[in-house]
């Protein structure tokens, strides 16, 4: 049987067409790390600034240790006074779990005839490949901004950090004791929501303290189209600065996106228009994702009971959070 020069037997009575389709392939997959970049401001964001953990090896799940008991021996004491000798625990753990996202690339005999002639076959291999990558992007980046749980398939939604009273990491804030793990809310002491013409600043410097207050203040806003419009034009009065400007010179391309005392503010149209994130990359929230399946493409197999071949497309990632109260989350009226 005659194989290609990666050992992938080939179709019989067409090995030229095959070999050539998959050195083509091979040709391009360099380039598919590389450019399977997901069309999400805030992935972009992350990526050009280093901020994902890539790690060699994974378990089932990413372990955060929590130290969030108190010693209940300490007290004040004078003379000959009892100690208080009971044990202590000390630390709960968060798990968050992987999440597998794999795409297929497949073509059959049949395609490889039908595509024989060379600008044909060019453009066959190229529409797979376009294919793939537009379809792993868009995923992995509608499962990167929602608020959706961990299940075993899925990672965690980067939404789910900042939902009120949801569990996150396995751990739920409502139980006795862990009402630290709930994120930040923009509501004024008495309950109410800001307005956004009206009371904008006072509102993001209310969501900003409480986000602050222990752990250092969000490095990332993620705002609608509303409360970013409002953001754009309190930078360019106070600033003097065009945000176009810099977002050519940071080479954001078509992301609507701008720093402002040492933060990002980011554009994204899937956040209601009067919404607002605060998030702190820098010590609170990570995505991490594993070296080896980060958009790695598997070797060439042929499929069983068909007259096709496939390879597949991998990427083992997880969102994990170690200061949930460092995030929050507002909407204006």
């Amino acid at each position: 049987m005659a194989v290609s020069s990666a050992g992938v037997p080939l179709f019989a009575g067409i090995e030229d067409l095959d070999d050539m389709f998959i050195a083509t392939m091979d040709e391009m997959d360099k380039e598919v790390g590389e450019e399977i970049s997901v069309p999400y401001p805030l992935w972009k964001y992350l990526e050009d600034n280093n901020l994902f953990e890539f790690r060699d090896d994974i378990g089932n799940y990413v372990p955060v240790r929590l130290l969030d008991k108190p010693n209940s021996t300490v007290k004040d004491f004078t003379h000959y006074d009892d100690v208080d000798n009971t044990p202590q625990d000390a630390l709960s753990e968060a798990k968050f779990a992987y999440g597998h996202t794999v795409g297929t690339q497949m073509y059959s005999r049949e395609e490889l005839t039908k595509n024989s002639g060379k600008t044909q076959l060019i453009d066959l291999v190229e529409t797979k490949q376009k294919q793939l990558k537009i379809s792993m992007s868009n995923h992995v980046g509608t499962r990167f901004m929602d608020a959706n749980d961990s299940d075993g398939r899925r990672p965690m939604g980067l939404g789910r950090v900042l939902a009120f009273d949801q569990t996150c990491g396995n751990i739920d804030p409502t139980a006795p004791g862990f009402g630290y793990w709930n994120p930040q809310r923009m509501l004024k002491s008495g309950g109410g929501q800001y307005s956004l013409a009206t009371e904008f600043r006072a509102g993001i410097r209310r969501i900003t303290r409480l986000c602050a207050y222990k752990y250092g203040k969000p490095d990332v806003y993620v705002a609608g189209e509303d409360v970013y419009d409002s953001w754009q034009e309190y930078a360019e009065s106070k600033m003097q600065i065009r945000i176009e400007d810099v977002k050519q010179k940071k080479g954001w391309g078509n992301f609507e996106m701008f720093p402002i005392y040492d933060s990002v503010v980011i554009y994204d149209q899937n956040l209601g228009a009067k919404d607002v994130w605060a998030l702190n990359f820098r010590e609170a929230v990570k995505v991490r994702i594993h070296r080896g399946t980060n958009f790695v493409l598997e070797p060439w197999q042929m499929m069983e009971s068909k007259v096709a071949k496939k390879r597949n497309c991998l990427l083992y990632w997880a969102i994990c959070c170690r200061h949930r109260n460092a995030n929050g989350t507002g909407t204006f009226t």
